[in-house]
């Protein structure tokens, strides 16, 4: 498949939050608005071999990475089933995680740069970028001297503080930077707590985190917190109403 066959997806940017189903979707080069109210299973047929592969793949990733909270949500469904067939879905509110077995990913939302950002630092490519990629380069010295371009820059992998394989890998900062993330995709610290508060929630309900020690949490908070003046945010007292005759 070539880049020109693949449908524009530019609108897209335009929406801050995207289901999983839509990120992985995406991310394959398939245009959700297209395959309304269906699943990436059912798109088998009606979609290119690999695309449908990789939005498979894409989709899984991702779920993973929401359940392990490696992936911030803004919102997170679990479907449940009973023994009398019974079935429904079930809010999940942070900092607890989705189960990988009942995570409902067309329903599970993440913010569009959580995503993009959790897809860079894991060298997740999409499948527009890697056709991209794959497409024979230009032999500049066969070409005439007025033509010639600038050599194409070399894309490297940036090093990331969430790869635990790296040799400089810090477990203390990997951990500031995802209770960040969740703390402030979930909106937690806009609830009457002081963000160092909520950030200590949030390690102590890690089911990774909650295990270091006391100081180790302090630490996190500490540069983790952004508001260093301390104390919970001050709720906003209303005026009084104009008595008559003023």
């Amino acid at each position: 498949m070539d880049v020109s066959q693949l449908p524009d997806l530019s609108d897209w940017r335009f929406v801050e939050v995207w289901t999983l189903e839509e990120a992985a979707m995406l991310w394959a080069a398939i245009d959700p608005l297209m395959h309304h109210g269906k699943r990436i299973a059912e798109l088998q047929i009606a979609i290119h071999e690999t695309q449908y592969r990789k939005a498979l793949l894409y989709l899984r990733a991702a779920t993973e990475a929401v359940c392990a909270g490696t992936l911030p949500f803004t919102e997170a469904w679990e479907d449940h089933h009973d023994d009398q067939g019974n079935s429904w879905t079930n809010k999940i509110a942070f900092p607890k995680l989705p189960e990988p077995i009942r995570i409902a990913p067309e329903m599970t939302r993440v913010k569009q740069a959580a995503f993009i950002k959790w897809a860079q630092s894991k060298c997740i490519l999409s499948y527009r970028r890697s056709l991209q990629l794959a497409q024979p380069t230009i032999d500049l010295h066969a070409m005439p001297e007025p033509q010639k371009v600038a050599e194409p820059v070399l894309l490297l992998a940036k090093p990331s503080a969430l790869d635990e394989s790296h040799p400089c890998h810090s477990v203390e900062l990997r951990a500031g930077i995802e209770v960040w993330e969740g703390v402030v995709a979930t909106g937690a610290h806009e609830r009457g707590k002081s963000p160092k508060a909520v950030l200590l929630e949030a390690l102590d309900a890690h089911p990774r985190y909650s295990l270091l020690s006391t100081e180790a949490k302090t630490r996190i908070s500490t540069v983790a917190n952004w508001s260093k003046t301390g104390g919970a945010p001050k709720t906003p007292t209303k005026a009084n109403p104009p008595t008559l005759g003023e």
